[in-house]
C-alpha cells in the first residue's frame, strides 16, 4: 500500500485552518470525546484528520477504548505507524506549532521521502528529532 497523497492533501488544507493553539503532537486528543470523530479538542494532526472521514471512523474504527487511530490513519493515509513516514508527519514530536507540521506535509507531498531520524534532542526540556535531509527546522521558523 502506498501513501494516499490525496487524503494527506486534504488534511494540509484541513489542519491548515485549525486554530494552532488546538494542535499538541503529544496527545491524539486531550479533554475529548474519544469516540466522535469530529476533533473539538486539542490535539494531534491525525486527531483533527478524522473530521474529513467521519463516517467511515464511525463505522469501522471505535472500538472500547475510542477511535483506533493507528488502524484508521493506515487506512486513510496509507502509512503504516511504526514507518519512519509516519513518525515524520505524526509521530510524537513535542513542537506543536502548526506551521511546522504543514511545512512537513508540504516536504512529502512535493515527492520527497521520510528522512532518518539521525539524532534526538532537547529543546526546552522537550525532546525533538533531527532528520539527515537537513529539514529538521525551516529557515526562519522560530520555535
Amino acid at each position: 500500500m502506498g501513501i494516499k497523497k490525496r487524503n494527506l492533501k486534504r488534511t494540509r488544507e484541513y489542519i491548515a485552518n485549525v486554530n494552532g493553539s488546538m494542535i499538541n503532537m503529544d496527545y491524539y486528543r486531550c479533554n475529548f470525546d474519544n469516540f466522535n470523530p469530529e476533533c473539538k479538542s486539542i490535539g494531534c494532526i491525525i486527531g483533527h484528520a478524522t473530521t474529513l472521514d467521519a463516517k467511515n471512523v464511525i463505522d469501522n474504527f471505535i472500538h472500547h477504548n475510542g477511535i483506533n487511530f493507528s488502524l484508521w490513519s493506515r487506512e486513510f493515509f496509507g502509512i503504516d505507524r511504526k514507518s519512519k513516514l509516519w513518525i515524520y508527519l505524526f509521530g510524537h514530536q513535542h513542537i506543536d506549532i502548526k506551521e511546522y507540521h504543514l511545512y512537513r506535509m508540504d516536504y512529502i507531498l512535493a515527492g520527497n521521502k521520510a528522512p532518518n531520524i539521525i539524532d534526538e534532542v532537547y529543546y526546552n526540556y522537550d525532546y525533538i528529532r533531527h532528520y539527515d535531509d537537513g529539514y529538521f527546522i525551516p529557515i526562519g521558523m522560530k520555535l
